[in-house]
């Protein structure tokens, strides 16, 4: 009896056909709504540090594909205190979205699972200077240890060291959406 019952648990099992991975794009366009900002990585410190624009509090991405246009919503912290934004970009080819926030920035979803984002952007500030730019946001302030693992490689890829990476949900007192 016990050898028939175990026959057919592995008949069960292997007839079943292989489940695909997971499009992390699938997440991306369904990951609509509340986010948090955990890390940001930069290829020029300056600009994620205390008082800068890339410290940013992120409070909500709405991602619209049939308008082609993504929804920001963040805080940024100049001399302690709080200025929300809200930021409309557009959509271009290869989920490449357009910002205008401290200059151009060009940002892309690199990585997104059901309780993270990893974006990559590229800013270029009204002085022509170019800055590579990170971020690692959450759907709260507890971050899976595959999410943060996967931050690192995406920031390593970008060329920009594990020492321009700075914990921002430490520095996130500003109010939550």
């Amino acid at each position: 009896m016990k050898s028939l019952l175990l026959s057919l648990v592995l008949g069960l099992v292997c007839a079943q056909e292989p489940q695909p991975e997971q499009d992390p794009f699938e997440y991306f366009f369904l990951a609509s709504g509340k986010w948090i900002t955990s890390y940001i990585g930069s290829s020029d410190l300056e600009k994620i540090g205390e008082n800068a624009p890339f410290q940013v509090f992120m409070r909500s991405i709405e991602f619209d594909d049939k308008e082609s246009k993504v929804y920001l919503n963040f805080f940024s912290k100049e001399n302690g205190i709080c200025e929300e934004f809200s930021l409309i970009g557009t959509k271009q080819e290869g989920n490449t979205y357009d910002v205008n926030y401290a200059g151009n920035n060009k940002f892309v979803v690199s990585y997104a699972s059901e309780t993270a984002l990893i974006i990559s952007n590229i800013n270029v500030d009204e002085e022509g200077d170019k800055t590579i730019m990170t971020g690692l946001l959450g759907k709260g302030t507890d971050i899976e240890d595959q999410d943060l693992e996967k931050f690192k490689e995406v920031t390593r890829e970008n060329g920009i060291p594990e020492e321009n990476i700075v914990n921002i949900i430490e520095r996130d007192d500003c109010p939550a959406k």
